[in-house]
């Protein structure tokens, strides 16, 4: 979820695009602005996760009445409702073993994030992309890896903070996507797999465009946002190189890439695959059929 300040400006929009985030949303929501028939707004739904759900909010008109407006988050879907102190969650978040401390001030769960989007959004649609878990996992990993401790940087620290704890909940699929069928109905949820984008563009831009509503475009040629493996794995080698400017970490890549055996590749180790691939493995079975009934 964006740490900045944020004002609660909510507008009224056709779509909701939730997430999940390191799953093309910057990507995407370059698409979506230069559509000619789409306006968007981003971080305008997080007000509803970080206030009271008892805290209503005017709804601002979109900003043309003959263009379709998405309102986009890609960290919606993991369901990181605020009840208490948000200051706290801010403070202890990369910190392994915090949990304790934040967890009377935050609720995860589906179904409330999913009632406090219906309460200021009833008629929307909601867009959700799925990446697989380990993959998902391992790009969080890499992109957040700074934030954590310098002595603290494993994938088992990453997991023991308080938003790992959130992330690894986040990544059952299956309980976002029914909390959302429950509280919007079948016709109005669209279930797309960061996978086809990358392998199957055509049929991913197909299925987006005639659930948003809109003429088919072609997707741009590159993915936007991308992480660096490489970096990744000299912030937890060398945490000093966290402190380096952003021209001198672009000098590196190419070196790293060259010193670091499988740079370009997963962080996680085989056994830290097998073990998520174990935890999620029912709920994909609940996913898939929930995505058939989608079809």
């Amino acid at each position: 979820m964006n740490d900045a300040v944020l004002t609660p400006i909510v507008t009224n929009a056709d779509v909701v695009y939730i997430g999940y985030p390191k799953a093309a949303s910057v990507f995407l929501g370059k698409f979506l602005e230069n559509h000619p028939e789409v306006t968007i707004d981003h971080h305008g739904i997080v007000p509803l996760l970080l206030q009271s759900n008892s805290t209503s909010f005017p709804i601002a008109a979109k900003p043309c009445h003959d263009k379709v407006h998405v309102s986009r988050d890609e960290g919606f879907a993991e369901s990181l409702c605020v009840i208490g102190d948000l200051s706290k969650w801010h403070r202890y978040k990369y910190i392994p073993g915090a949990w304790d401390v934040v967890k009377d001030d935050i609720l995860v769960d589906p179904d409330e994030a999913a009632r406090r989007l219906h309460r200021a959004h009833p008629q929307a649609k909601v867009l959700i992309v799925l990446r697989e878990q380990t993959d998902w996992l391992n790009s969080i990993y890499k992109y957040s890896i700074n934030e954590l401790p310098a002595a603290q940087r494993s994938f088992a620290d990453y997991c023991a903070t308080p938003y790992g704890t959130v992330l690894l909940q986040a990544g059952h699929f299956d309980k976002t996507i029914t909390a959302y069928l429950d509280i919007f109905g079948s016709n109005r949820i669209c279930v797309l797999r960061y996978d086809d984008l990358v392998n199957a563009p055509g049929r991913f831009t197909a299925r987006l465009c005639a659930f948003i509503g809109i003429a088919e475009q072609p997707l741009p040629p590159r993915r936007e946002n991308e992480s660096h493996a490489q970096i990744a794995r000299l912030l937890r080698l060398f945490p000093i190189v966290g402190r380096l400017p952003r021209s001198a970490k672009d000098a590196i890549k190419p070196r790293a890439a060259r010193l670091l055996p499988g740079a370009r590749g997963m962080l996680l180790s085989s056994r830290e695959l097998r073990l998520l691939r174990s935890v999620y493995v029912l709920s994909n079975q609940r996913t898939e059929k929930l995505i058939e009934r989608l079809s």
